[in-house]
């Protein structure tokens, strides 16, 4: 019953804002235009800001070059093709933009946009000015306040229904992968500037067609009223009040702030900024999470104390079974692409990895140098050596990270030293990181999800889906499919991330000190599944510090000093070197 209610709520409240003008009060029609305004805005806003976290404040720019749009074509061209000339405008202007600031973050990312409103209303000023001799231009229409209100109401409803649709699809999951580590978003196979762009793009495009439709509402418009930095910050606070926890919560923002906006406006037009920015201070204050994120809270206030389960859902270690019985249709596969176990490989299999001279730097420090290595299929492959050696900067140039000053990197004989990491995570190389990355909102599930669909491997959400659900219950996390990861200890992310690894079904797997951390016999079990895996025919490359794990599980191995290759061959040979034994190990083995 209260899905059924939450499902035609929205609607209906939609049908009911068509009726006001029919209440003959113009007053209610102009509120109603500044409040579908404001809300579509916020929603567009929202739909890109929300899960990435890159904080925009270039709505006024888009807004304006809709709203120019109009005020310099509306003699020339139909009105009907305003609308989609001005959003293909704005959505031109936000991939230039997306494509040269989407690089940033942070505070730097927010400046930019900030100014770059800024800098078109400057830009618009100067052109009429010195071109057509006048700052401003007349809108002479008969488009009515009520025509201009009911235009808004059926964008407000599409924006919403595509914010929907957004959330519940797999652009939407990358967004939100985006939001929490990009970098592991990449390694996960999300082409992360494209989905940027195009998601900046498509909202800016909103954003344009709503200044388009307001235009008519000003006889008089100047670069004042189209680029006011208010229409910046207003759809920010507005979504930031609503909650973006759900597709609608600007909405549920933008009616109560912007009926105090006006009302502020009204009895103190002097000093209304000012009790505004104070407001704004409250509410983020008081609600950080929003309307949205307060309601939770405000039950679970009031509900009656639920009984303590049976069972803890994290078992907390790795103790739980790791190698299946029978492995299923979606089980990790071996190297030729196929499910189920497959024989442990003879040392003389195929070279499927090729470094030559490798060599990077950072500065005047060289962290690899003249590195070259094969490894072959079916082989677990370590890279061994003392802290600052190199381990890791390798293993950040073969997946994608960076870019060799020096050197080639062949997998499948083909070159990928110059290809982003979502490319060479779709070609077949996964990964974990020393340091583990998890998205800490999203749920066990929702991690490993993603890696199967934008890894290729996956034609629908539901095969994505049981292809996760198959490694997570491999991997012993079965009963942990709903748990944030930032709920989940320090062994259950490790695992986590290595489940979302495998779920791009790779060919090599890239394991950064993945035992690091772990307890005696959690080192057991963690061994334990690296054979399982091995017995499956996949290929691993192994960076560990812990000698009896290289002694158990390498086939070979090479060690690194200083950005160089000291030595390489069979574990047991390698640390008997006495190279190794100086630079490494010192005067004895005593691993």
């Amino acid at each position: 019953m209260a899905s059924l209610v939450r499902t035609i709520a929205l609607p209906l409240l939609l049908a009911l804002a068509a009726l006001v003008p029919f209440a003959n009060n113009d007053f209610y029609v102009a509120l109603g235009v500044s409040i579908a305004m404001y809300a579509i805005l916020a929603t567009a806003w929202g739909t890109f800001a929300g899960p990435t976290k890159y904080i925009s404040l270039a709505t006024a720019a888009f807004f304006g070059v809709g709203a120019y749009t109009v005020g310099l074509f509306y003699e020339k061209v139909p009105m009907l093709l305003l609308y989609p000339l001005a959003a293909l405008i704005a959505a031109v202007l936000a991939v230039f933009v997306g494509l040269t600031t989407l690089r940033i973050q942070g505070m730097y990312f927010t400046i930019f946009t900030f100014g770059l409103a800024e800098l078109i209303r400057q830009l618009m000023t100067w052109y009429q000015r010195n071109v057509s001799g006048s700052v401003g231009v007349y809108i002479l229409t008969d488009i009515s306040a009520r025509r201009i209100y009911w235009s808004l109401l059926v964008v407000l409803a599409l924006t919403l229904f595509g914010s929907w649709l957004l959330s519940r699809s797999r652009w939407g999951l990358a967004l939100l992968m985006i939001g929490e580590d990009e970098l592991a978003a990449r390694h996960s196979g999300v082409r992360t500037t494209a989905v940027k762009v195009i998601t900046l793009a498509a909202t800016s495009a909103v954003m344009a067609v709503v200044g388009a439709i307001v235009a008519p509402r000003w006889t008089y418009l100047d670069p004042s009223i189209a680029f006011n930095p208010t229409l910046s910050f207003m759809p920010a606070v507005i979504a930031l009040l609503g909650g973006m926890q759900r597709f609608w919560g600007p909405l549920a923002g933008a009616i109560p702030l912007v009926i105090l906006f006006d009302q502020l406006n009204a009895r103190f037009p002097t000093s209304y900024t000012l009790i505004l920015g104070l407001l704004f201070m409250v509410i983020v204050f008081v609600l950080p999470d929003g309307i949205l994120g307060f309601l939770p809270k405000l039950q679970r206030r009031h509900a009656p104390a639920a009984p303590a389960p049976a069972t803890a859902p994290s078992t907390g270690t790795l103790s739980a079974p790791v190698t299946p019985a029978a492995p299923a249709r979606h089980a990790s596969p071996g190297v030729d692409g196929t499910s189920g176990p497959a024989p442990v490989p003879t040392p003389n299999g195929a070279t499927l990895l090729e470094v030559r001279g490798l060599r990077k730097a950072f500065g005047g420090i060289v962290a690899v140098d003249d590195l070259s290595f094969s490894i072959r299929e079916g082989e677990v492959f370590g890279i061994i050596g003392p802290n600052g050696s190199g381990k890791t900067t390798v293993l950040n140039v073969i997946s994608g990270v960076y870019e060799p000053d020096r050197g080639e990197i062949l997998f499948l004989g083909r070159p990928i030293a110059a290809k982003a990491p979502e490319e060479i995570a779709r070609l077949g190389i996964a990964r974990t990181f020393q340091l583990v990355r998890v998205y800490p909102s999203l749920t066990c599930l929702d991690h490993v999800i993603p890696a199967a669909l934008f890894g290729g491997h996956a034609r629908t959400l539901t095969e994505a889906r049981d292809h996760a659900v198959q490694i997570l219950e491999e991997l012993g996390m079965g009963g942990m499919l709903a748990i944030p990861a930032g709920q989940l200890n320090f062994i259950d992310q490790k695992r986590l991330e290595l489940a979302r690894a495998l779920a791009l079904r790779p060919k090599l797997l890239l394991l950064d000190e993945w035992l690091a951390g772990l307890n005696p016999s959690e080192m057991v079990i963690g061994m334990e599944l690296i054979e399982s895996l091995r017995g499956r025919g996949m290929t691993i490359v192994l960076i560990e510090h812990l000698m009896q794990a290289v002694r158990r599980l390498c086939d070979r191995c090479i060690v690194m000093s200083f950005g160089q290759k000291i030595a390489e061959g069979e574990p047991e040979a390698v640390l008997r070197d006495p190279e190794v034994v100086r630079v490494y190990l010192g005067e004895a083995d005593d691993a």
